[in-house]
């Protein structure tokens, strides 16, 4: 029984690390912004996804084979889904933060692990409302020290500012839960699972036509540009394809591999983490320890993510035995209550 416990378990230890990679390297690229500063962010962003996408267009010419049987309507989806996670969240996200503040725009994303929970849950019915109810709040409360806590409700601005900053936080908070929630649904539902390099590739692709859409923004926005000097010019595409090679590409390609393996109930906690991680890396980058308050965050929120795990794992087991034993149990008994 327990062999049998641990060979069901471990498809979802194997999501889970791979989720947590993920978002270790999606909080990684919290750094960019600090580290090519002062140049204009919006560049940093197009240089990222251009380096993502020329990836992604080597990756599907090396093999044109599985692009073409992934099939035209599933690289759409792919597309779609690299247009609203990653340019959609980002520039609702910016926007975002011009209008009501960062600090705000910040906090706002502690609701996406509370938006994907209780949605896919909804969706998916992994377990009771009243068992996964806890470990959300745990994260919601850890994610809200994290970026801030009370500072983040008392930021600057007029209320107008801050109402319509909160608004374009909501709606990037949207597209991303979108992301997560559509993809694990997609993977889920394909009839010929999609390789998972061909389906980052086509993620990516997305991604790097959306961000075209930047270009206007780039041009106008306060910073320098990055071609104002070679120095400049240097670090910044060294910047850029970090970002692209571990926080789109592999971050994308660990994420898929979760999605295969856990439903978006259990994923959605675990994006609590990119905060975490990025508030790590930060700490790294300004050579400081953590405040009291962000080490006490950081422990809720990865508390909470394991939390949550185990909350799965306990709803999932039982229904995986109960599988196992009733296609050998059920005719025996039933053929033998007949014939008494």
């Amino acid at each position: 029984m327990d062999t049998t416990r641990r060979s069901q378990s471990m498809p979802a230890l194997v999501g889970l690390a791979a989720a947590l990679v993920a978002t270790a390297l999606w909080g990684f690229t919290f750094l960019g912004p600090a580290a090519v500063d002062p140049v204009n962010v919006y560049y940093l962003v197009l240089g990222r996804y251009a380096v993502f996408g020329l990836m992604s267009v080597v990756v599907l010419a090396w093999r044109p084979g599985r692009l073409r049987a992934l099939g035209a309507r599933d690289v759409l989806k792919a597309l779609h889904l690299g247009v609203v996670g990653y340019i959609g969240f980002y520039l609702l996200l910016s926007m975002s933060a011009s209008v009501g503040g960062g600090v705000l725009a910040s906090a706002m994303t502690g609701l996406i692990p509370v938006m994907v929970s209780l949605i896919s849950n909804a969706i998916e019915k992994v377990f009771a409302w009243r068992s996964g109810l806890l470990p959300i709040a745990v994260i919601a409360t850890g994610l809200f020290l994290v970026n801030g806590g009370t500072a983040s409700l008392d930021a600057g601005g007029d209320g107008r500012d801050r109402l319509v900053g909160a608004a374009l936080g909501f709606a990037a908070c949207v597209a991303w839960s979108y992301f997560v929630i559509a993809n694990r649904i997609i993977l889920r539902r394909a009839t010929r699972v999609p390789d998972n390099a061909t389906w980052t590739a086509c993620i990516g692709l997305g991604a790097c036509l959306g961000s075209l859409t930047l270009l206007p923004l780039a041009a106008t926005a306060d910073g320098p540009s990055p071609f104002a000097d070679g120095g400049t010019l240097v670090s910044f595409l060294a910047w850029c394809t970090a970002l692209a090679v571990l926080g789109s590409w592999c971050a994308t390609w660990f994420w898929n591999i979760a999605s295969k393996r856990l439903p978006a109930t259990v994923m959605g906690p675990i994006i609590g983490m990119e905060a975490v991680f990025g508030a790590f890396f930060y700490l790294v980058w300004e050579q400081r320890l953590p405040t009291a308050q962000e080490f006490c965050g950081g422990l809720l929120v990865i508390g909470g993510v394991f939390f949550s795990f185990q909350v799965f794992e306990r709803a999932r087991l039982p229904r995986a035995e109960a599988a196992e034993q009733a296609p050998s149990e059920t005719p025996a008994g039933s053929e033998g209550s007949r014939r008494q």
